[in-house]
């Protein structure tokens, strides 16, 4: 018997009994038969009572559903828009380039001989982490020529390497060979932040310039930026927003991956609030996006979504095309540093551009805003 038939015979039962009590105690009801037939009707009507009751809560119930769902879907988030400056630090030091050491024998590679490649994650020298150049250099210079233990990251798998640094007779003292990078910095753009203080940006990963991978991070902070200029972009040419970054510190960063950039402001960006879209509100045609192009001003701009992929987990899932003239007689098009801007269709934010097309700076990808709210909620859970 499931739940709503068991409750239904209790109700029945215990309300026909509360009647018969009742019946049996009134003179009026002297005759059995027809205090029978009339108990058999009154229960009749009592489980029909009943049903009425499960259809209320039923109903209750799917509502309460219904309501935390919109809860969910209409959440509200403050409007980015506006650029902000990321300073990223490396988790380790990465391998961006290796050259040779003039020692007394000839030119020795020593990151060669050691098996060392380019895009490797040097974490460990002799079991200490190691987060900045300065270190990886120290180390190598007090070696003396002995062997290290580099404990390497290389894509998802942890390696020891032997490495021996070689003596470099025209700067008399050991060296390891090789370029690494333990920092990078730049600008992009706030596509929304949470009451708490939590943003997201980008809609991409912030990736070295010289491996063209993920830089993966210990920490960060982020800055205010002052927008100096405008490199505009072209057939062939990606332009780009040249900025430079203010001195103050205004948040920090917590992730950099392949879904955009995140992390907390210590003041909370107070502007007009809009609902996240669920990807299925999305609809091919008109839609505008935030962007900074000046100091101070956020320009609202005319655009096209030409295609919508519900299915991808990725930064593409919109093909956008700008249509406003202003726009492209400033940048033509979308450039480096509006990555991130806010997409807004029917008074939602429905994502962030992402990409530009090189061979046409008018287009470019998209990534759906409920992917990058997805990704701040874990974000800052795992705070």
């Amino acid at each position: 018997m499931n739940k709503k038939k068991a409750f239904l015979s209790f109700l029945s039962v215990f309300l026909s009994g509360v009647l018969l009590f009742g019946v049996f105690s009134a003179s009026s009801f002297k005759n059995t038969a027809f205090a029978d037939a009339k108990l058999s009707g009154v229960s009749g009507r009592l489980q029909k009572f009943g049903e009425n009751i499960f259809e209320v809560i039923n109903f209750d119930k799917e509502q309460n559903i219904t309501e935390e769902k919109e809860n969910i879907t209409q959440e509200k988030v403050y409007l980015g828009g506006y650029p902000v400056g990321l300073k990223l630090y490396a988790d380790g030091v990465v391998v961006v380039g290796t050259e040779s050491v003039d020692t007394s024998t000839g030119d020795v590679n020593p990151a060669e001989v050691a098996g060392l490649q380019i895009g490797d994650i040097i974490k460990k020298v002799n079991g200490t982490e190691v987060n900045t150049n300065y270190q990886v250099s120290s180390f190598i210079e007090k070696s003396n020529g002995e062997e290290l233990l580099f404990e390497v990251l290389r894509g998802e798998h942890m390696l020891n390497v032997n490495f021996k640094g070689a003596f470099s007779v025209s700067e008399s003292k050991y060296k390891a060979g090789i370029w690494i990078r333990d920092s990078s910095a730049g600008i992009g753009t706030v596509t929304f932040s949470t009451s708490n203080g939590y943003f997201a940006s980008l809609g991409h990963a912030v990736c070295d310039i010289d491996t063209k991978e993920v830089l993966p991070i210990c920490q960060g902070e982020c800055t205010g930026v002052n927008i100096t200029g405008i490199q505009k972009g072209n057939s062939g040419a990606t332009g780009e927003l040249c900025g430079v970054l203010e001195n103050d510190e205004t948040g920090s960063v917590l992730y950099n991956g392949d879904l955009g950039v995140y992390g907390r402001f210590d003041r909370i960006n107070e502007c007009n609030m809009y609902p996240i879209a669920e990807p299925d509100e999305i609809k091919t045609g008109t839609a505008t996006i935030f962007t900074t192009l000046e100091n101070g001003v956020i320009g609202e701009y005319e655009i096209e979504i030409i295609s919508i992929d519900i299915n991808s987990q990725e930064n593409k899932n919109l093909v956008l095309k700008v249509r406003d003239n202003n726009l492209i007689q400033k940048t033509g098009g979308i450039v480096q540093g509006m990555s991130g801007s806010p997409i807004i269709q029917n008074n939602k934010i429905v994502g962030a551009v992402t990409h530009v097309f090189l061979n046409d700076p008018t287009g470019g990808y998209g990534i759906f805003a409920k992917t990058m709210l997805n990704t701040l909620e874990t974000v800052s859970v795992q705070q």
